[in-house]
């Protein structure tokens, strides 16, 4: 295990739940729509709850009702686990795979202000939420007091714009009113 250099921004794909069992075995939830690369990663880095980064040995990664159960080198029991309870699975937001056009991740989204075609402010994006059919912006209008839900679906979103720090919409009867 050894120490992650902190200099640049860390997505979060998942995080440290439980521990389960004797063996040391870790259970895990994933925040990633890749989850064959943390299958398939023989490294991971861990951001523990004080902030420090390490970067892990993995033996093991078995998918496990909605997650998954890791095996670090080293960690051979209960108590040695333990100390990873709580870690977020993070990487480098410059590691990540470029995706198609119109595609972002949701770390690039959160923290959009989001306006209409019309320029009129609705919120910001303070997390997404995943449903069966598609995903929804959770938004704020000022901290502490919620937005509306706007669904990420063709007939309500015109663009995303990163550069410009927003996400325009064109809001569907009814989508903005209390």
């Amino acid at each position: 295990m050894s120490a992650a250099s902190d200099a640049q921004p860390w997505v979060v794909r998942g995080v440290v739940r439980s521990v389960h069992g004797i063996r040391g075995l870790l259970r895990a939830t994933l925040q990633t729509d890749f989850p064959e690369r943390v299958l398939r990663a023989r490294e991971l880095t861990l951001r523990l709850p004080d902030g420090a980064l390490r970067t892990v040995t993995l033996e093991q990664a078995t998918p496990y009702k909605q997650g998954l159960l890791l095996k670090l080198a080293g960690v051979d029991d209960r108590t040695g686990a333990e100390q990873w309870r709580g870690a977020e699975i993070v990487a480098r937001a410059d590691d990540l795979p470029a995706l198609a056009a119109g595609e972002y991740y949701w770390h690039q989204l959160v923290g959009l202000r989001v306006v209409t075609v019309t320029g009129a402010a609705v919120g910001v994006i303070t997390d997404i939420l995943r449903t069966g059919s598609n995903d929804v912006y959770v938004t704020e209008r000022a901290p502490r007091q919620p937005g509306p839900l706007i669904p990420a679906i063709d007939e309500v979103l015109e663009r995303v714009d990163l550069e410009a720090g927003e996400v325009v919409i064109r809001p569907m009867p009814g989508l903005l009113e209390p």
